[in-house]
C-alpha cells in the first residue's frame, strides 16, 4: 500500500507494480499528482539536464544521500520518462528539462497510464487518518477517514511535507510515520520567497539582478550560489534568494545571514571603478551595469548623494558605497512559510533509513520516499528528481519484500 499519489508515489506505485506486486495506491484529494499539475506554471520541470551531490542539501549523512540519488542515475531516469512513458523533454538555456509539449498534465497522464498498465489500484479521496503495525505477516492496518479499514503487508509512506498546502500537502504523513515510531527533525519552508520590512527595496518591486549570495554564520562562510534576484512588493524571491532561503529558515541554522554581490561575478572591480576618474555621476557609472532604480537604492544605503560626481567622492563615502555592493546584508525580517514554499526541508532523517531499501530502520515494513525525507534539492527539477529515484527505490524493494501477485 501506498500512502500519496504525488510524484514519489506515482513512481513507488509504477516500480512495485512492475516487480509484481499487488499495489493500492491512495491519494486524499480527489484527483492524483497536485503538485505535478502547478509545477513549473503548468510546465512542469521534470528533470535537471545536470546534477551532483553539491545540488542537494541534508542535514544528515552526505554519505547516505549519495548512495540514494545514484542508485538510479539522472540518464536512466531521462530514458524512463522519454522511452517508457513516451513523453520526450527537451532542455532549455537554464539547464531544466521540460516535456516537449510544454504540458505538466501530459506527465501526470504517462505516469498515470503506466501505474494502471503495472496493475495498480488507484483510490482518490482516501484520507487516512490512523495507522497502526499489526504483527506479521499481517503488517498495517490503516483507517480512512470514510470509516473503511485497509490493510497492506508493506506500506509507503509518500504523502508529502507542508509545502504548497493548496495541493493537499498537510505534513499528515509525517504524523503517521511518528506514530509508528520513525524518529522526526523540526521541518521548514525552502525554496521559499524571503519578507523585507524595509520599504526601500520593496519599492524595486519587479526589478530582476544578477547577484550572487553568501550565507554566513558567526562570520564564517557557509554557502555561496550565483543566479538571477528579484525584488518583490514583500521582499526578495527569484532563483537564487530561493536556493539560499534554507540558510535563514532550517531552525537548525540559527545566527545566519546573507550577504549580496551585486552584479555577480559579471560585476566590475568596485574599489577600482568607483576611484576618483572624472566628474561623471556616480549614479551615471551605477546605472551603466544596474536599472535607474537600483542605483539609486544603492546610493541612498551608502548614504552617498544623489548628485555626487566621482571626482568629490569622499573615502569614507567610495567605501560605504562599495560594501553596499559587493558585501550588502540582506534585510530579511521573515519568509512567505508553506504557502509559497516549493518544498519542505526536514521530516525523516536519512539515518532512520536503509538507503538500499528505503525502510525504516525503527519500523520493519514501512518504507518512505520523496519530500518526506530530509534532503532538498535546488530550484530546477532537482526535487522531482529526488522524487523519481526514492520513489522507485522504495517501490521495488518494498515489492521485494512482499509476496508477487499471484
Amino acid at each position: 500500500m501506498i500512502v500519496g499519489a504525488g510524484a514519489a508515489g506515482l513512481m513507488a506505485a509504477i516500480a512495485a507494480g512492475r516487480a509484481g506486486a499487488r499495489v493500492l495506491l491512495l491519494e486524499t484529494r480527489p484527483h492524483p499528482g497536485a503538485k505535478l499539475r502547478v509545477s513549473g506554471g503548468g510546465r512542469c520541470n521534470v528533470l535537471p539536464a545536470d546534477m551532483s551531490l553539491d545540488d542537494f542539501h541534508t542535514g544528515g549523512s552526505r554519505h547516505a544521500l549519495r548512495n540514494i540519488l545514484f542508485s538510479w542515475p539522472l540518464a536512466s531516469v531521462r530514458a524512463f520518462f522519454e522511452k517508457d512513458l513516451g513523453v520526450p523533454l527537451q532542455a532549455e538555456s537554464t539547464g531544466k528539462l521540460f516535456p516537449v509539449s510544454g504540458k505538466a498534465q501530459d506527465v501526470l497522464q504517462a505516469l498515470l497510464r503506466e501505474s494502471s498498465r503495472a496493475g495498480v489500484t488507484l483510490q482518490g479521496g482516501a484520507q487516512v487518518v490512523d495507522v497502526h503495525r499489526e504483527s506479521a505477516p499481517a503488517g498495517f492496518e490503516l483507517a480512512l477517514a470514510d470509516g473503511r479499514r485497509v490493510r497492506a503487508r508493506r506500506l509507503v509512506l509518500a504523502s508529502g511535507g507542508l509545502s504548497l498546502p493548496k495541493t493537499g500537502s498537510d505534513g499528515h504523513g509525517l504524523v503517521l510515520a511518528q506514530r509508528l515510531g520513525v524518529p522526526t527533525v523540526p521541518t521548514y519552508p525552502a525554496l521559499v520567497p524571503l519578507r523585507s520590512a524595509a520599504a526601500r527595496w520593496q519599492a524595486l518591486a519587479g526589478l530582476s539582478v544578477r547577484a550572487t549570495l553568501r550565507a554566513v554564520c558567526s562570520s564564517r562562510p557557509q554557502d555561496e550560489r550565483e543566479g538571477d534576484f528579484l525584488f518583490t512588493h514583500r521582499g526578495f524571491s527569484g532563483p537564487v534568494v530561493l536556493d539560499m532561503s534554507r540558510h535563514l529558515t532550517d531552525p537548525a541554522r540559527t545566527g545566519s545571514q546573507l550577504r549580496v554581490r551585486w552584479g555577480g561575478s559579471a560585476a566590475p572591480d568596485w574599489e577600482t571603478a568607483l576611484r576618483p576618474a572624472g566628474n561623471r555621476q556616480v549614479a551615471t557609472l551605477l546605472a551603466a551595469h544596474f536599472p535607474a532604480r537600483l542605483a539609486a537604492a544603492f546610493l541612498e544605503a551608502a548614504h552617498v548623494p544623489s548628485d555626487r560626481r566621482e571626482s568629490d567622492l569622499a573615502r569614507d563615502e567610495r567605501r560605504a558605497l562599495v560594501e553596499v555592493l559587493c558585501d550588502f546584508p540582506l534585510p530579511v525580517a521573515g519568509n512567505e512559510g508553506y504557502a509559497t514554499a516549493e518544498v519542505t526541508g526536514g521530516g525523516v532523517p536519512l539515518d532512520a533509513v536503509d538507503p538500499k531499501t528505503l525502510e525504516a530502520r525503527a519500523v520493519p515494513g514501512l518504507h518512505l520516499c520523496g519530500e518526506m525525507l530530509d534532503a532538498i534539492g535546488r530550484i530546477g527539477g532537482y526535487n522531482f528528481l529526488w522524487a523519481w529515484v526514492t520513489g522507485q527505490r522504495a517501490g521495488q524493494a518494498a515489492a521485494k519484500m512482499t509476496s508477487a501477485r499471484p
